[in-house]
């Protein structure tokens, strides 16, 4: 399920839905070529889950406090919102079996199986599992980098995926190194 939210919609949409039903919060532009791979995607995967999961798609030209709020610098801009809180997120187009797997986790029992909502309303509420996304940097960097001496796209790409990774991720020193000696 899809909905699109506004400034004005955003609490009532977002935050009070997110206390029954993981909210995927899709932040694009309609200039955002990566925004127009990525929406389909993730519209494809939440309409799958028959309602559990909702996707709520953010264009951040006519909503610009919410892009403020989450201090969004690059699009597109993904959060998980539950229980009113933001669970995880990312930047960035992602493939179309990462976004699965991450619609899936957020199902009940992980995605094992689609469950009824009947079925859920037995169950006791949880605190949610903190969400690690399966991000492929190792793989995207591994492809860029013979590119990265002659190809300014593949070098810029290389840095951005760096920046998102941030310095407190243990591999990003070690591809700064292979980045310094490609290109010196």
């Amino acid at each position: 399920m899809a909905i699109d939210v506004t400034d004005a919609t955003f609490q009532e949409e977002v935050l009070n839905r997110s206390q029954s039903v993981p909210v995927i919060v899709d932040l694009w532009a309609p200039w955002c070529e990566p925004c127009k791979a990525l929406g389909p995607i993730l519209e494809k995967h939440c309409d799958a889950t028959n309602g559990q999961v909702v996707l709520a798609k953010v264009n951040i030209d006519e909503n610009p406090g919410i892009a403020q709020a989450f201090q969004v610098q690059s699009i597109p801009a993904v959060f998980i919102m539950q229980n009113g809180g933001v669970l995880d997120g990312f930047v960035g187009a992602k493939p179309d079996h990462v976004i699965k797997q991450l619609v899936e986790a957020l199902l009940p029992g992980g995605g094992a199986d689609l469950v009824s909502p009947a079925d859920t309303a037995v169950e006791e509420p949880t605190e949610p599992e903190p969400f690690v996304i399966n991000d492929d940097y190792d793989n995207e960097l591994a492809l860029l980098l013979p590119l990265v001496k002659l190809d300014e796209t593949a070098r810029a790409r290389y840095i951005e995926i760096l920046e998102l990774m941030g310095p407190d991720d243990p591999r990003t020193a070690g591809h700064r190194r292979k980045l310094t000696a490609q290109l010196f």
